[in-house]
């Protein structure tokens, strides 16, 4: 690091920098079938400088990797090109964040203090609990435990450094029925453990592997509900709900809506939005304490039963907008729980979207929706799993109309409703 420093201070060329370090240590384990085939261990450090150049009203940016084995000529030359691409990419001229004055939020995980090598064998007898089944099987899965430490200074004076802890498997199960043979994926997130919940999961996915197997293309009646149950595709349509209040979208004059109007339109039937942005959620792995410009991070509240409180975002946009104190990018969107219970939103003909090939949700045109590879048709008698049809909507007109759930549900960057129940989407 300090080789670093003196290079940048020592160039002529350079007005401002940033440098995170990040280490990382790992402990992986890879198996096909039930069988170990690969162990590795890992720790890594690495440099990512970020260097800006003033040019009058101006500034430029350009973000390039540093090595450790590099000495001090081949660190100046990574520099000085830097330095010339910064000059050819030119933004209105902003300040670096300085230090703060409030304290870390620590991130909490019951991984720390534990060695790596003795937890992740009880996450793979978490894993092989679920593999019980006579024409399902885990065809392949894969381990990864990361503990990261990252480090930031610039040249303002910020020297801060937090350190977090994740979980990743990745897990192919396989279906077989007669003599085809139906794959699924899933990657399971965590940063603080639960054995019973990873055997849950597992099993569940073991499930979405025989319900793609069995799953066909019916006629689903126009007027049937649809209920999202995946919570990446709910945070998206939570994260374009709120992309109005932006630092970005605001400077760009792209936003519709302002603090203090409502961002469900001034009809809501459904439940009410409260939104908060949040750096440290217990299990999500985008949690952190600072952001990649060192703003320090806190919990703000964005929207609060459907009106907008506040705007949000990054250092450099908040300083367009002549905002001093900056929100900083904060990783986690939580969201109130809702007013129906999944027991009552499958009550009457639904259908359950489980696997998108791509969900997608557009702000400016309001469109949602996407392939679904699997999801769950029930009309009023059984509950059919179907494949190869599509759902789309218009979210301008449809967010008034939302409803959540009141069970709650924790992923990667999201805590909230485990399902939202949408009317008026078509079905293809």
């Amino acid at each position: 690091m300090k080789k670093i420093i003196n290079a940048l201070k020592s160039s002529k060329g350079v007005s401002d920098y940033k440098i995170i370090e990040t280490k990382v240590e790992s402990c992986e384990l890879f198996y096909v079938l039930d069988k170990l085939e690969t162990t590795r261990a890992t720790s890594t450090d690495e440099y990512s400088v970020t260097i800006y150049v003033n040019k009058g009203k101006q500034k430029g940016s350009t973000t390039v990797s540093i090595y450790k084995y590099m000495d001090e000529d081949e660190i100046k030359k990574v520099i000085e090109e830097a330095v010339f691409s910064a000059k050819l990419a030119l933004n209105p001229k902003y300040k670096l964040p300085k230090p703060s004055k409030s304290k870390l939020l620590p991130l909490k995980s019951n991984l720390e203090n534990k060695p790596f090598n003795e937890v992740i064998g009880s996450i793979v007898n978490a894993v092989f609990k679920a593999n019980t089944y006579k024409n399902g099987w885990i065809n392949s899965v894969e381990f990864f435990l990361y503990k990261t430490t990252t480090h930031l200074v610039n040249s303002n004076g910020i020297d801060e450094e937090f350190t977090s802890y994740k979980g990743n498997i990745e897990i192919i199960p396989t279906w077989k029925k007669g003599k085809e043979e139906f794959e699924v994926y899933k990657m399971i997130e965590f940063s603080n453990l639960d054995l019973n919940a990873i055997t849950k999961e597992v099993k569940d996915t073991l499930m979405e592997a025989k319900a793609r197997a069995y799953a066909t293309k019916v006629e689903i009646p126009e007027g049937t509900k649809v209920i999202l149950s995946e919570a990446h595709d709910i945070k998206t349509i939570f994260s374009t709900l709120i992309q109005d209040l932006s630092y970005s979208t605001v400077h760009y004059h792209m936003n519709r809506l302002k603090v203090g109007d409502s961002i469900q339109g001034d009809d809501i039937t459904g439940d009410k939005l409260t939104l908060d942005l949040v750096p440290n959620v217990i299990n999500s792995t985008s949690s952190r304490s600072f952001d990649n410009d060192g703003v320090v991070l806190k919990k703000v509240n964005v929207v609060k039963d459907g009106v907008a409180k506040s705007l949000y975002g990054d250092n450099q946009f908040a300083s367009y907008l002549g905002i001093k104190k900056p929100t900083g990018i904060i990783p986690n969107i939580v969201v109130s729980k809702g007013s129906k219970s999944l027991k009552e939103m499958k009550s009457e003909p639904y259908l359950i979207c489980s696997k998108f090939s791509s969900f997608q949700c557009e702000g400016v045109s309001g469109y949602f929706g996407g392939e679904v590879r699997l999801a769950y048709y029930f009309n009023g008698e059984k509950v059919i799993p179907v494949t190869g049809i599509a759902i789309s909507g218009n979210l301008h007109k449809l967010k008034g109309q939302l409803i959540f759930s009141k069970e709650l549900t924790t992923s990667n960057g999201y805590k909230g409703p485990k399902a939202i129940e949408i009317k008026g989407m078509k079905i293809a």
